[in-house]
């Protein structure tokens, strides 16, 4: 027997010593893969399900979830039960998804010792029973969910978007970028909320009595409902919600019943400029924040203005190109900011053109997409410059 231990412990030996990373990647213990493991995407996906817009006889919601949301690598995933009415937000389900990098899964597989392989699951086996735990763990917190919608009482209140802003504070890592998945018909009612279908009125009141800062967040909305819930009419609920995020720093990128096929891509860390502008008689602060995806294409994208008292938030959309010590960012504006206005500080397509040295500094303007002139009676072109130095 004493033979037979030595024995193994020899081929044990012989066998190259696992590092900690590869021992933490093929643990069974999905909250160490999330604590311990380093950060594969800094995407993170944030739920909120109305409990006041589901039932236990409608599943659609759940299955969308289960079978539409695309996570990445441990992207980290934190589902909330939100009543609008009270504006409670109960967390039903917080982790991330335990899943490997291809890289990731080679370097465990080759840091194996021979004991390791005796004792101890394939990478590629533990993370499909990794998996099966994430999707029961998943499936019970969408119970958990439908438990909480069976207790809503309503009353006069019935705000999301109020509950959502509450929530603010979740929104606070530097580096990340937000991904909020918004469960909801769509209703909104509250103390002094013009129901006449006024959507810059609607917008105005919940801005100012919800402020809140979403960081960039890109939004999804979806289970929203037409005017058969007789309130109004779906158009006007998109542009009510589009508005509200916007004036926010986040981006309704869609609203509809369902929820469109998601991307579970590797996303890089964030990037800050704090810098200023200048143009038509205005100066002031600014700050631009960027994520690049594949190619060279900007994932994520914004410029925010300090206005008076205010932040106007204005996302793009385009590339960044680097070729030695000069890089050019070149990207149009997403929407018209403010949305919906007549006259609005910024207009979509307009050009933002930004040069400098990779992690330096970047200078560069913003121009309208059409020749248009300031209201100050001296005809100058429509143009900001803007300088991001890099600290």
């Amino acid at each position: 027997m004493r033979a037979a231990l030595l024995f193994l412990f020899v081929l044990s030996m012989c066998g190259r010593v696992p590092s900690a990373h590869a021992q933490i990647l093929v643990t069974p213990n999905i909250e160490e893969i999330c604590r311990a493991a380093p950060v594969a995407t800094n995407r993170r996906t944030v739920v909120y399900i109305d409990i006041a817009s589901i039932n236990a006889r409608k599943t659609e919601w759940g299955l969308t979830l289960l079978n539409r949301l695309e996570l990445g690598p441990r992207e980290p995933l934190t589902i909330l039960a939100v009543n609008p009415s009270s504006f409670e937000v109960s967390v039903v389900f917080d982790s991330c998804f335990p899943t490997l990098t291809k890289s990731e899964i080679d370097e465990a597989r080759s840091g194996r010792s021979t004991w390791d392989k005796m004792l101890r699951m394939d990478p590629v086996d533990q993370q499909r029973e990794n998996l099966q735990t994430f999707d029961a763990r998943l499936r019970n917190a969408l119970d958990r969910v439908i438990a909480e919608s069976s207790k809503f009482v309503p009353n006069k209140r019935r705000n999301i978007l109020g509950a959502i802003a509450f929530d603010k504070n979740r929104f606070s890592e530097r580096t990340a970028l937000y991904r909020v998945i918004v469960c909801t018909d769509g209703v909104l009612a509250d103390a002094d909320l013009d129901g006449s279908g006024d959507v810059d009125r609607q917008v105005s009141f919940l801005s100012s009595k919800y402020p809140a800062n979403f960081s960039g967040a890109d939004v999804y909305v979806f289970g929203a409902l037409d005017a058969g819930d007789k309130g109004l009419p779906l158009e006007v609920k998109e542009k009510v919600f589009a508005a509200f995020f916007l004036s926010n720093w986040a981006y309704l990128k869609s609203f509809s019943s369902s929820l469109p096929q998601q991307r579970g891509e590797l996303f890089p860390p964030a990037k800050s400029w704090d810098g200023s502008f200048d143009g038509g008689g205005a100066q002031g602060a600014a700050k631009l924040v960027y994520s690049q995806s594949h190619g060279g294409s900007l994932s994520h994208a914004w410029v925010a203005f300090a206005v008076g008292r205010s932040l106007v938030y204005v996302p793009f959309e385009g590339d960044l190109h680097c070729e030695g010590e000069q890089c050019t960012l070149a990207a149009t504006s997403s929407e018209s900011v403010p949305l919906n206005s007549s006259s609005p500080y910024f207009r979509k397509g307009d050009r933002l053109l930004l040069k400098g040295k990779p992690e330096g500094s970047l200078e560069g303007i913003l121009s309208s997409s059409v020749r248009e002139v300031f209201k100050d009676g001296n005809n100058q072109e429509v143009k900001y410059n803007l300088k991001f130095p890099r600290l």
